[in-house]
């Protein structure tokens, strides 16, 4: 969901969900911390249920990607999970990267300079027939 970061992972058995963990994270926290926080949750449930001792007989145990929305079932489901856990999950703190936090200035002072250009440039008084033609150009029409 924009804006929202959630995480979450579940078990299902013949398409049955026999497990789910979800968590809420903070809006700056991406994807990728969402998807390693899922994965961590999941070798810790593994190892701390019977599942452990399955893991352990298993001569081929792999960890691998798959591409998202085709219609696989157990990551559809664990998508609808990770949407709601914007809302519902558990609040987890991950905490933000200096890069992230740099982006995320730059980003807000680029919007808000953006939206006083805006301003300056629908209440100025020079280069209005420049003004009204783009505003036509764009369909808005001259105010």
């Amino acid at each position: 969901m924009e804006d929202k970061t959630g995480s979450a992972f579940c078990v299902r058995k013949d398409d049955i969900t026999k497990y789910e963990w979800m968590a809420k994270l903070r809006p700056f926290n991406t994807v990728f911390q969402a998807e390693l926080l899922a994965t961590h949750e999941a070798c810790l449930w593994a190892s701390t249920t019977n599942q452990q001792e399955i893991l352990l007989k298993s001569a081929n145990i792999k960890l691998g990607w798959i591409r998202a929305h085709v219609g696989y079932s157990g990551n559809e489901a664990e998508d609808v999970l990770a949407k709601r856990a914007t809302q519902d999950g558990i609040p987890i703190h991950i905490p933000e990267y200096q890069e992230s936090i740099i982006h995320r200035i730059k980003s807000v002072l680029q919007n808000e300079s953006i939206i006083l250009w805006q301003k300056e440039w629908d209440n100025g008084e020079t280069g209005r027939s420049v003004y009204n033609v783009l505003l036509l150009l764009h369909g808005k029409g001259p105010k």
